[in-house]
């Protein structure tokens, strides 16, 4: 009989135990709201340079180009300003384009070219013809 006293009364404590736990566990607020991630990391925004070359030689968009005007631009010092899709158009496909970037620039395309008198490289800075450098210059 003992045996049942105490079981009782120890399923008394564990009774009263789960009520009071239960209390606990349960409150009348209600949770934190959670709190906001950092924002989203700012959009920088990309330069527009137009149509420009890819790494394989092929302009980047479909451009039509005055070619008697392009023509008529022979010397080394009239092709500055030209864009590398005007380049193209006119030398045709160069040997190798490379693009990078520098503190000066936000792009820099070295076209190489095969010309009859040698090598010739043709350096852009954001889209523009800046230099050209002829082998033995």
């Amino acid at each position: 009989m003992c045996k049942n006293k105490t079981n009782g009364v120890a399923q008394s404590y564990v009774a009263i135990l789960s009520l009071l736990m239960a209390g606990c566990v349960t409150s009348p607020h209600s949770p934190a709201p959670p709190q906001p991630v950092a924002g989203a990391l700012p959009v920088v925004a990309v330069p527009n340079f137009g149509p420009v070359i890819l790494d394989n030689g092929q302009c980047s968009e479909a451009v039509s180009f005055d070619l008697n005007t392009l023509r008529a631009r022979q010397t080394d010092e009239s092709l500055q300003g030209l864009n590398e899709c005007e380049l193209v158009a006119l030398k045709g496909a160069p040997l190798s384009v490379q693009t990078g970037s520098s503190p000066n620039s936000k792009r820099e395309t070295t076209m190489l070219y095969m010309e009859p008198n040698g090598k010739a490289v043709y350096l852009f800075a954001d889209n523009k013809l800046s230099r050209v450098i002829r082998a033995g210059q």
